[in-house]
């Protein structure tokens, strides 16, 4: 009941402070009618936001980060010059971010958004040590936490994914590009499974 309230209230603040706006604004007082105008777009903006929310708490209701992280290794050596390796990481389905590594240890992860700073005349002379999102730059995310949080915490990074730990073994990246498939993978299904109950 009470969420119900607050969605009408909602839904009855931007009307009501656009309208008052615009009849303040009629009267002569532009300064004011300006605000209460302002104040109404930044609470349509704020309802918009608030839906969003909503609809993605509702699509990823139930998943944890196991359920979504890409898990096929994609390695390079911290020498590895981007020209090298960018286009492949490209093409591949499988796998969207590459995992620097030196020996065993990760250092770093390095993916479209990491490539995509680099201008494509230097990739012959970026390193993916100078191009990654280092390691202890990253939150490490474990593979049974809840989607919701950990999609928040990529949300909050620069980078293209976030690596999935296990005992200081990484078994996992979850990645934007993964996160935005599942979410659209379970939007599209949303409408046939309500269809059939």
């Amino acid at each position: 009941m009470n969420a119900t309230l607050r969605r009408a209230g909602e839904l009855l603040v931007t009307p009501a402070l656009l309208a008052t706006g615009l009849i303040v604004f009629a009267l002569g007082n532009a300064i004011g009618g300006l605000a209460l105008l302002m104040s109404a777009w930044f609470a349509w903006t704020a309802v918009k936001a608030r839906r969003r929310q909503r609809g993605l708490e509702r699509v990823i209701d139930g998943l944890i980060v196991a359920d979504v992280m890409e898990t096929t290794p994609f390695v390079v050596v911290p020498q590895a010059t981007l020209d090298t390796f960018a286009e492949a990481l490209d093409a591949t389905d499988e796998t969207t971010v590459a995992r620097v590594m030196r020996g065993e240890d990760l250092l770093g992860l390095v993916g479209p958004r990491e490539i995509e700073r680099v201008p494509r005349a230097q990739w012959p002379l970026v390193h993916a040590a100078e191009a990654m999102a280092a390691l202890e730059t990253l939150p490490v995310l474990s593979p049974g936490e809840p989607l919701g949080p950990a999609v928040e915490r990529l949300a909050a990074s620069s980078a293209s994914g976030l690596p999935v730990v296990i005992e200081g073994r990484t078994t996992g990246i979850l990645t934007r590009l993964a996160v935005g498939r599942t979410l659209h993978e379970r939007a599209e299904a949303a409408p046939a499974r309500g269809a059939r109950g």
